[in-house]
């Protein structure tokens, strides 16, 4: 049964980051495009798309936030690390993270490489200035 598990969690964890990384972003570029209604940038579009993923990643942190509340329910107040002593900080056994937030930084950390990969290889200088 572990056989198939991990393998299902792992394909699960991939359409959860490509949904994240790209599906979002590339929504909101489709309804800024829907809007904008020819080839000259408009303020519609421009600001729809750019509102639209903010809103969206937003709702997402929330929601995640929320999940992750459920399913390990915190049992008091939250100790941040600049609340704690050095000797508590020593004496820390391991950094327990949950899934999801592995899961966004994975995302996030994945989409800047491959923004950054698109930009420097495929991306266009833009229209030329002058003839």
């Amino acid at each position: 049964m572990r056989v198939v598990v991990k393998p299902l969690k792992l394909l699960g964890a991939v359409i959860l980051i490509l949904g994240f990384g790209a599906g979002i972003p590339f929504f909101w570029v489709w309804v800024g495009s829907q809007l904008q209604g020819g080839t000259a940038p408009s303020l519609a579009g421009l600001g729809v798309t750019l509102f639209g993923i903010i809103l969206s990643y937003s709702l997402l942190a929330v929601v995640f936030a929320w999940i992750k509340e459920r399913l390990q329910p915190t049992s008091g107040p939250a100790r941040h690390d600049w609340n704690r002593s050095l000797s508590a900080e020593r004496l820390r056994r391991g950094q327990n993270t949950h899934t999801l937030d592995d899961l966004l930084v994975t995302a996030t950390i994945l989409v800047g490489i491959v923004c950054t990969i698109w930009f420097f290889l495929f991306g266009s200088p833009g229209v030329p200035v002058a003839p």
